[in-house]
Order: C-alpha cells, then sequence, then structure tokens
C-alpha cells in the first residue's frame, strides 16, 4: 500500500511540474493570461515568505509586489536549472534582503500582527494565556534574531524548504547552511528560555 501510495505521489508531483513547465513557457512568451495564472498562484506563498522575513504587513506587501514584477521582467532568463518555486523564492528573500537593508533606520522591522492568526479555540484559558504568551515571545525573539539567522530559520522551519534549496536561494554552500540552522536554533532557544512569559519547560518542549 505504501508503495502504491508513493508511486500515485511521484506520477502527481511530475504532471504537477509539467503543467508549470507549460505554463512558464507560455507566460515567459507574452501570454498574459499564464502571466496573471502565475502571480495569482505564488502571491500567497510570496507573501507569507515576505511577512516572515520582514514581519510587518506593509513590508511584505511592498516586497511581494516587487517580487512579483520582478519575476515578470525576469521570466525570459530562467533556464530551468532550477526548480521555479527555488528561482522564485531566492528573487523574493533577495528583494526583502535588500529592502531590510533601505529600511536599516526602522525599528519595525516585525509588527506585532502574527503572520497567521490562530483561531483555534485553547483547551481552557490557562492554555490559551500560554499559548499567546509564546507566540508574542517567538516574535519578539525572531525579530532580535540576527539577520543570517533568520532568513535560514525562516525558510526552514516556516517555509519547510530543503537544505539544499536553501542553498540555492541565499547562495551558500551547504556546510553554512547547516550552521546557520543549528546556531539559529540554539539562539531561538535560548532566547526564549530567557523570557520570563515563558517558563523553561514549556520553552524545552517537555510535558
Amino acid at each position: 500500500m505504501g508503495v502504491a501510495v508513493a508511486a500515485c505521489q511521484e506520477a502527481w508531483r511530475v504532471a504537477e511540474e509539467s503543467e508549470e513547465s507549460r505554463l512558464i513557457a507560455r507566460a515567459r512568451g507574452g501570454d498574459r493570461a499564464a502571466q496573471e495564472l502565475l502571480v495569482r498562484r505564488y502571491q500567497e506563498p510570496l507573501y507569507r515568505l515576505a511577512c516572515n522575513l520582514l514581519r510587518h504587513p506593509e513590508d511584505a506587501r511592498d516586497a511581494t509586489q516587487e517580487a512579483l514584477v520582478a519575476m515578470l521582467r525576469s521570466l525570459r532568463t530562467f533556464r530551468g536549472e532550477a526548480r521555479f518555486r527555488t528561482w522564485l523564492y531566492r528573487l523574493t528573500t533577495n528583494v526583502c534582503l535588500m529592502q531590510r537593508r533601505r529600511h536599516q533606520a526602522r525599528t519595525r522591522l516585525l509588527s506585532a500582527t502574527p503572520v497567521e492568526a490562530c483561531d483555534s479555540p485553547a483547551a481552557d484559558p490557562e492554555s490559551a494565556v500560554l499559548a499567546r504568551d509564546m507566540q508574542a515571545a517567538v516574535r519578539e525573539c525572531v525579530r532580535r534574531m540576527p539577520p543570517d539567522f533568520r532568513a535560514v530559520v525562516v525558510l526552514r522551519e516556516v517555509e519547510g524548504l530543503s537544505y539544499e534549496e536553501i542553498a540555492e536561494i541565499l547562495r551558500l554552500p551547504f556546510g553554512t547552511v547547516q550552521s546557520r540552522l543549528s546556531r539559529g536554533r540554539r539562539w531561538l532557544r535560548e532566547a526564549l528560555l530567557a523570557d520570563e512569559r515563558i517558563s523553561p519547560r514549556y520553552a524545552r518542549g517537555e510535558n
């Protein structure tokens, strides 16, 4: 059963990539409908990525629009040497990093508004308070995280990209990605342990 499921998933992935390749080819040829479809397909994931890198909704919207415009202008340079998503995430990450450098003087790179609201009801009021405190602490710690760590941690832990994809997006050696992710995770854990809103036991993930 497991082999059959894996085979079906692989066939679906190949078919999806083939369909996207045809869509990209049409878009590169100037097909406006195909270009609009690409924009609609990637607008939300790119906004989510920008939010997690910049953590301010207005900045993220600006970066997303800039990345989408750059995507359409640069389609002719895409040669398929990397997966389209990897190429597009690298483009968006670069836009966000440039925007962050332009706004270094600003103090609100991260907003108090979470990227995704937690709408699920907590089991009890105490759990709800703890969840809110944890969410606020994580946002604050990510805001203070060194930029090099933040980009790697967001791409891995939030976007779920592979080490190879992150290395390609950030143009870093594979070992550097591993090192920064390890150091970023350690930095985040230590920052949470030092936060008075979060008990050491909760921050360590103990039951």
